[in-house]
């Protein structure tokens, strides 16, 4: 995984992951992606499913799964759904407190 936990050259994936984010108004600069995992399914187009966590710069965190849509015949981020206390949930967690750290600057304990 690269540092942002997407699979090693697969620029593509980020690249799609980037367009579905901004689709869905998570603006860039301004979100991080965190806890991000390799699902083990090869999607089509031979990339790779990875599922993780968003968070915006509005504070609010959803986690999201890169998969294909066979009625939509293209690639989204389903599911996806609302995190509704990021820092409880996350709080302790690196990942979390790195995303935190890139979009608010370091997280005060």
């Amino acid at each position: 995984m690269t540092p942002d936990g997407i699979p090693p050259g697969s620029r593509t994936s980020r690249a799609i992951i980037d367009h579905l984010l901004d689709a869905r108004g998570m603006d860039r600069p301004g979100r991080a992606l965190f806890l991000v995992q390799s699902e083990g399914v090869t999607l089509p187009g031979d990339l790779e499913a990875v599922s993780g966590y968003v968070l915006g710069r509005d504070g609010r965190v959803h986690r999201w799964w890169l998969s294909w849509s066979e009625t939509g015949n293209d690639y989204e981020l389903s599911p996806w759904a609302e995190v509704p206390d990021p820092v409880d949930a996350f709080g302790n967690d690196a990942g979390f407190r790195d995303a935190w750290s890139e979009v608010f600057g370091r997280m005060s304990d």
